[in-house]
């Protein structure tokens, strides 16, 4: 067989992923923040753009506002005379030549009464006065102490010798932020050439330490140095956390816990309550983990009876500038490659600014649509959640389920029922006996009431809650119900009794 190059020609399909489709998708899936981050960097890359200083919602914009910026681009390529910013003819622009220079000379400076001026002003006294100390420490902006600064400080304090000090610091650097000892004694002794008694003995000081428990190795330790610290050496609770009783007591054994230790049931009750208050992470009040505020992208508002929704877009806006574009009118000022760097500016720009306002559009149908499905929820709560899937929204706004997908993730709407992230809208569905379809968070949340409204002495099993749901008109399988029991952190029935 004889193998030689040949040339063949053949017609495929294949999407090509240009820079500026990536920059739109990019842009889509951004949050709130992120794209205010990222038009603040556009801005400072591309001379073309400057920042607003203030704006309002974009939804409160007419059709022909929104249109401006494209209707920009075509103005300034086009060399016209329209002013960009103010839509009136060149002619009405005043240049900054044409303003009066400001007098800033001393004479008038000096005709000013200044005494006049500050009573009129509403402040006594014109002098600048020195802070007062009081006043220093007031403005001083308090540093957050972490654990290991509030054992150290604890150290500090104790009357120790200079070698126990050494070997403190040596155990606190091994304390995690939940207040735990992660390195054993006998390592820190051979690190810093100490006997392992002396680790022992430092070690019990620190815990000794606020708060209650730190330095302890594992949880039992833990437990038992806080019973401790409480006076509680001798009590039912002692003997619970000291006998390694935890297991029986995650399972909910009190019935056997009582008979091991042959005391009452009801002190065994009291003594899981006292054990339930103890920390069992006594680091956790100085971690430095900040919770995370929610800023919703969309909000849904009921207004003379009808459901608007709106975006909460508050933030940095871009527009042309001005300066640029009259360079470019002014053919007789600027070199052929100076032009063509503005016009490729432009052309970035004005690409940046559909694609924010191709985002716009396309969340606020894609919430619309949401919301057309699911008015039921926004009138009753979430038991009235209908299934919905992504090729649905997809097929209503007419875009691809790809795009839907980056709509709602990471996006959050705040709705008369509270704040929630849009991709909580989507779920499959359940048949009922009806032939309908219910969602599968509906039905969560109605298994979720069944549990918190059951009798604690005698809890709900799966098959009670199948036989409830059933009644009630849901055609739902026992191991599905666990799967959602479990989803919602529901402990089996046996865990949740209450002897």
């Amino acid at each position: 067989m004889f193998l030689k190059p040949t040339l063949t020609m053949a017609q495929k399909q294949v999407l090509v992923m240009t820079p500026k489709l990536q920059q739109a998708i990019k842009i889509l899936q951004m949050p709130r923040l992120e794209l205010s981050q990222y038009i603040t960097q556009q801005m400072n890359e591309n001379p073309l753009l400057e920042l607003e200083e203030t704006y309002d919602d974009i939804e409160g914009n007419s059709e022909e506002e929104i249109k401006s910026n494209s209707d920009e681009l075509e103005d300034v390529v086009s060399e016209t005379e329209v002013d960009l910013e103010t839509g009136l003819p060149e002619d009405n622009t005043a240049n900054d030549s044409d303003l009066p220079e400001p007098d800033i000379t001393s004479d008038n400076f000096g005709d000013v009464n200044w005494e006049e001026y500050f009573e009129d002003s509403g402040i006594e006294n014109s002098e600048w006065e020195e802070p007062s100390e009081e006043d220093r420490q007031d403005n001083i902006p308090v540093a957050e102490e972490s654990l290991q600064e509030h054992l150290l400080w604890q150290l500090e304090m104790s009357v120790i010798s200079k070698s126990d000090y050494g070997i403190g610091e040596a155990i606190i650097g091994n304390i995690n932020d939940d207040g735990y000892l992660t390195a054993d004694v006998r390592e820190i002794a051979e690190s810093i050439g100490c006997n392992v008694s002396d680790v022992e003995r430092v070690l019990q000081l620190i815990q000794s330490f606020d708060p209650m428990g730190v330095g302890a190795r594992e949880l039992r330790e833990c437990l038992l140095i806080q019973l401790r610290q409480l006076g509680l050496e001798d009590t039912v609770a002692h003997k619970i956390v000291e006998g390694n009783y935890l297991k029986d007591l995650g399972t909910n054994r009190l019935p056997q816990i009582a008979k091991s230790l042959k005391v009452g049931l009801d002190l065994v009750r009291t003594a899981v309550t006292v054990i339930a208050s103890l920390e069992p992470k006594p680091g956790r009040q100085f971690s430095s983990v900040k919770p995370e505020y929610i800023v919703p992208d969309v909000i849904v508002e009921k207004i003379d009876g009808k459901y608007n929704v709106l975006m909460n877009d508050h933030g940095p806006r871009l527009r042309f500038n001005s300066y640029y574009r009259g360079l470019l009118s002014s053919s007789d000022l600027l070199r052929d490659e100076d032009r063509k760097y503005i016009q490729s500016q432009i052309e970035s720009a004005s690409w940046l600014l559909e694609s924010i306002e191709s985002r716009r559009k396309t969340i606020l149908k894609v919430t619309e649509s949401i919301f057309d499905v699911q008015r039921d929820f926004l009138e009753k709560g979430p038991k009235y959640l209908k299934p919905l899937t992504l090729k649905d929204i997809a097929n209503e706004v007419g875009v691809h389920e790809a795009t839907v997908s980056r709509v709602v993730r990471n996006r959050y709407v705040q709705t008369p029922q509270g704040i929630f992230e849009l991709k909580r809208f989507f779920s499959s569905g359940i048949s009922t006996e009806d032939g309908g379809m219910a969602s599968s968070i509906s039905v969560k949340e109605i298994i979720k009431n069944i549990v918190d409204n059951e009798d604690p002495k005698n809890p709900l099993s799966d098959k009670d809650i199948e036989t409830i749901l059933s009644k009630r008109g849901f055609k739902i399988a026992r191991r599905t119900i666990a799967k959602y029991r479990n989803g919602l952190n529901i402990p089996p029935s046996s865990k949740r009794k209450q002897w």
